[in-house]
């Protein structure tokens, strides 16, 4: 140009800015992790980043997670779920001091434009402690725990990374105790849900929770339903039945306290056909020959 040859130095073009969203992929191509329930769940390659983040979220498992996440930050989701649920995982991320998941949020921050200082800032009150007692809940939750229903009810709430679980008796006797849930949660090796639903319909749970969350707005109670019924063990029984599920949510604090509720009810014989489902012969942990009242943490074998 005319300016660099008067400052007789060589002219040279400018560098190209660089798109901070493609920068995330550590491949020349781009590359999107997909997860196992068929969701897209963020433009970011696959790397051993983002398998070991997966892998710190306490309660599930890395494909379980990603498949959860995967409804919620799916196009056309809440204004708030993305900031909601992000919020959740940075909370369990500081709460455990695990880098790879705080760096996980932090990309997808970027990528969804959302503000880090509403997802990473410090809380600057703590709330108030979980108890074992389920007055300490919502009142919504608590009734349902307390009322006389014919449903099986399971309720977890979850405070700044600090997760408690609360069940009624007919859940406990016919599913899982509160301490199998509770261990299950601080092991992170295998779904909570898988304690009592067939593995092949563990994705309708998750979805379920994923739906309730894309449609989550602050302080109020949501409820869905699955779209047919689930396999789950009756321990009771001695078999696999099929149990109508619903599910609720609460997200308060702007993410940082949740509660989520999932309630079983055995399928009427006479409501509408669903597809048959070919229940296994035996419960998920009879290989590994512990007994019924207390599956395996630490795995569950393949039917």
């Amino acid at each position: 140009c005319d300016r660099c040859a008067r400052l007789g130095v060589r002219c040279t073009a400018a560098p190209q800015a660089v798109d901070k969203r493609k920068a995330f992929s550590s491949s020349s191509a781009p590359c999107r992790a997909v997860a196992p329930g068929g969701g897209m769940l963020l433009h970011i390659a696959p790397s051993s980043m983002l398998t070991q983040a997966l892998a710190q979220v306490p309660g599930t498992t890395s494909s379980s997670f990603a498949d959860t996440l995967s409804y919620v930050l799916a196009p056309g989701a809440s204004p708030v779920a993305a900031r909601y649920v992000l919020r959740a995982i940075a909370t369990t991320a500081r709460r455990r001091g695990t880098y790879e998941l705080t760096e996980f949020v932090t990309r997808l921050c970027n990528h969804y434009d959302i503000a880090l200082d509403h997802v990473m800032a410090e809380a600057t009150e703590p709330l108030p402690a979980l108890g074992d007692n389920d007055d300490d809940l919502p009142s919504f939750f608590e009734e349902k725990l307390t009322s006389s229903s014919a449903g099986f009810v399971n309720v977890r709430s979850r405070r700044d990374g600090e997760a408690r679980f609360y069940a009624n008796a007919a859940f406990e006797a016919s599913f899982a105790a509160v301490r199998e849930m509770d261990a299950t949660w601080q092991s992170g090796s295998m779904e909570i849900n898988s304690l009592f639903v067939h593995q092949e319909d563990c994705h309708l749970v998750r979805r379920l929770f994923g739906e309730l969350y894309r449609a989550c707005a602050p302080d109020e109670v949501l409820e869905m339903s699955t779209p047919r019924p689930v396999r789950a063990y009756d321990r009771a029984a001695a078999a696999y039945a099929l149990f109508d599920c619903r599910g609720a949510m609460l997200v308060q604090h702007e993410g940082r306290a949740f509660v989520g509720l999932v309630e079983l009810f055995l399928h009427a014989p006479g409501a509408a056909p669903v597809a048959p489902l070919a229940a296994p012969s035996e419960p998920p942990w009879a290989k590994s020959g512990m007994p019924p009242a207390l599956p395996p943490l630490g795995g569950m074998p393949d039917f």
